[in-house]
């Protein structure tokens, strides 16, 4: 991963060549700014004026876009940022075309060098700020250093290198540039002509069926790039080489891959490119939030996917089903430490549960030794659970705790994976094993269940003293609570992807939160 700084990357666009500003005229727009007023230029607001003066006055406020010839190619290049999902109109780039036109070198230079270290701060950390959206983000934004900013400015300007200083500060990361590729993609479909909506003479098509929409859906399937087969119009059979195509499109949009076109694959079928775009832009700028607090080695859950995956290396190592939270109990979005993992765990059942457990144990005397619970007081200290009267417990004001005992029935399953924070939020193993089968899996209270528990052990220890796949079964068949701290403890990303570039295509999820229209309505502001 790199680490580039956004003024570094500024810093290469000055090149004094463009005999166009002088010193005067640039003083009448950047004393404004430097005694706090309201920087505009024309209609246009400065939107990093730290960042403008100081490139500046480390260029002995000169102007910095001296050479035309360059100062047209840097246009060309703030262009570009809609291949990253950003709108160019918010680097000036009209205002900077009439001012270029017009002759009036002075604007044009400070407009010019607000656009390109704004596009370089937000390709660098994202346009949108993650915190007014989540309140648990707590990622490291980006640090924009002036100094630096200027400095990578002026030398890319001056050698004419921006293109690389700007291609430097995108995320690096393959999901990034996939993301990117899908973009291309269906903004080109945009601009075939349209096909007909397909409609279905009943209410579902299985394989082997035929239908008078299956020609359109041929075709449909064959422009979204999951049919290859032959195009015949003639054709009204749901054949084999379509069901393999409606799978694909089942398989990359989470609907069951059933091979039976229904509601929810007929909407996919007629979904908007449009959408598509809206839903790659939003996830292009999630990506840019955290490219630079990357490690190498980390573990990333990707709550809208109900996936985790381990990267060892900058590299896929492997990856899981997950349960996720409820849109009532969403998991929240942070970033943690995994330091320890803890095989045959205990659960302490949270307050919000408790009052359901008094129920069960009122209708069933036994549920406790049943289900493998017992009571504890608030300093942790065992409760004679058959010294209560049942019968008269306030349950909304019990005042003990309930606690499961290590086994394989334990709602923590046999490990959980420990990394402290304030939401009380954790990955651990499950007995609900057939929740893994869901497409949507937002099924927990918050935490993370992982469907390959004793996999990930395995991996995340595997640097930890001698803690092998053998000592873990014979740990786990010991029954006995133990925890293991991890020699160097690794990063824990819990994010929010609604489309993700895997390696074998891009993946586009359900918004199970409802979290992607007011990240694009602030990207289209």
């Amino acid at each position: 991963m790199r680490f580039v700084s956004v003024l570094a990357l500024c810093s290469a666009l000055c090149i004094p060549t463009f005999a166009f500003a002088a010193t005067s005229n640039l003083a009448q727009y950047l004393d404004p700014i430097m005694i706090g007023e309201q920087p505009t230029i024309g209609s246009d607001t400065i939107i990093t004026p730290d960042l403008v003066i100081t490139a500046y006055q480390a260029n002995n406020f000169d102007a910095i876009w001296q050479d035309q010839d360059y100062a047209l190619q840097a246009i060309e290049l703030l262009k570009q940022a809609e291949l990253e999902g950003l709108n160019p109109q918010d680097y000036h780039l009209q205002a900077l075309q009439e001012l270029l036109q017009q002759g009036d070198s002075a604007q044009f230079d400070v407009l010019m060098t607000d656009a390109v270290m704004t596009y370089a701060t937000h390709l660098i950390r994202g346009k949108v700020n993650p915190k007014s959206l989540t309140k648990t983000w707590n990622y490291d934004q980006h640090d924009v250093t002036p100094d630096q900013a200027a400095a990578a400015l002026l030398k890319h300007v001056k050698a004419q290198t921006l293109a690389e200083g700007l291609e430097n500060l995108k995320p690096q990361i393959p999901h990034y540039k996939r993301l990117k590729d899908g973009l291309v993609f269906y903004k080109k479909l945009q601009t075939l002509e349209p096909l007909p909506q397909a409609s279905l003479a009943k209410g579902v098509i299985r394989p082997t069926e035929t239908d008078p929409s299956i020609p359109v859906i041929r075709r449909r399937l064959e422009r979204l790039g999951y049919y290859t087969g032959e195009l015949n119009d003639e054709n009204l059979t749901y054949d084999k080489p379509l069901q393999e195509a409606v799978e694909k499109l089942q398989y990359f949009n989470q609907v069951k891959t059933d091979g039976v076109i229904g509601k929810d694959t007929l909407k996919l079928l007629n979904q908007s490119y449009q959408e598509k775009i809206n839903d790659i832009i939003v996830n292009l700028e999630r990506t840019r939030w955290v490219d630079n607090n990357l490690t190498e080695d980390f573990l990333i859950v990707n709550i809208a996917g109900f996936k985790v995956f381990l990267m060892k290396n900058g590299k896929l190592k492997w990856e899981s089903n997950v349960v996720v939270g409820r849109n009532y109990t969403k998991t929240p979005i942070f970033k943690g430490r995994l330091s320890y993992v803890v095989i045959n765990p205990t659960w302490t059942v949270p307050r919000s549960i408790t009052k359901g457990l008094v129920d069960k144990v009122k209708a069933n005397p036994n549920y406790l030794e049943e289900k493998n619970f017992y009571l504890v007081d608030a300093k942790r200290n065992p409760i004679d659970a058959q010294s209560i009267d049942w019968d008269s417990v306030n349950r909304n004001k019990f005042p003990y705790w309930f606690v499961q005992g290590p086994s394989e029935n334990n709602s923590l399953g046999q490990v959980k994976f420990m990394f402290p924070n304030k939401y009380s939020v954790y990955l651990h193993d499950t007995p609900a094993k057939t929740l893994f089968a869901e497409d949507q899996r937002a099924f927990s209270h918050g935490c993370v269940r992982v469907e390959n528990p004793f996999d990930l052990a395995e991996h995340v220890l595997a640097n930890t003293n001698s803690w092998s796949r053998n000592k873990i079964d014979e740990t786990l068949a010991s029954k006995e609570t133990t925890r293991v701290t991890l020699d160097k403890p690794l990063d824990v990303l819990l994010m929010y992807w609604t489309v993700a570039g895997n390696e074998d295509g891009l993946h586009f999820y359900s918004d199970v939160y409802n979290r992607d229209p007011a990240l694009l309505a602030k990207l289209t502001q």
